[in-house]
């Protein structure tokens, strides 16, 4: 009978969401990893004007339609933002609050879940109809945005 000191344990996956919260380095990744990238991110916004010339791709949809799309005037909106320049920035893209608020409470409660140890904030229960809000009204936006008239030209990024 061969010694089952020696024998490897199964291999264990992780098939949750929870399961992969629970991990130490998860969490060390999420608690750390986000400020960072949040500052990392402010930084690159305050120092560098995207007006004057951000190294970024420019808007695939743009180039070949000649049409703002919905993110048109996003990076400039959140230069303006981190300026302290709120009127600025909803002036380059309107939607852009609404449109990153879901995003911000997800990741707020993800890094407050990290820290500490069980969820803070409460989970939004009916996603699906809020995901549907913003599609619609994204492409909504989108549709006014590029209409060539008063008082939807001044959507337009």
């Amino acid at each position: 009978m061969p010694d089952q000191t020696w024998t490897r344990p199964p291999e264990q996956k992780i098939r949750t969401m929870a399961q992969l919260r629970s991990l130490p380095l998860y969490r060390l990744i999420i608690i750390l990893g986000l400020p960072l990238v949040f500052m990392v991110g402010f930084i690159i916004l305050y120092n560098y004007d995207p007006a004057v010339g951000l190294p970024i791709l420019p808007c695939l949809f743009y180039e070949v339609t000649g049409l703002d799309c919905i993110s048109c005037g996003l990076t400039r909106s959140l230069h303006a933002l981190v300026h302290g320049d709120i009127p600025a920035a909803l002036s380059y893209n309107l939607i852009m609050p609404f449109w990153l608020m879901l995003p911000a409470y997800a990741l707020l409660g993800e890094w407050l879940q990290a820290l500490a140890g069980h969820r803070v904030l409460p989970v939004l229960r009916d996603r699906r109809w809020l995901l549907i809000l913003l599609l619609v009204s994204s492409l909504l936006f989108m549709i006014l945005r590029n209409l060539p008239w008063w008082p939807f030209s001044w959507l337009a990024a």
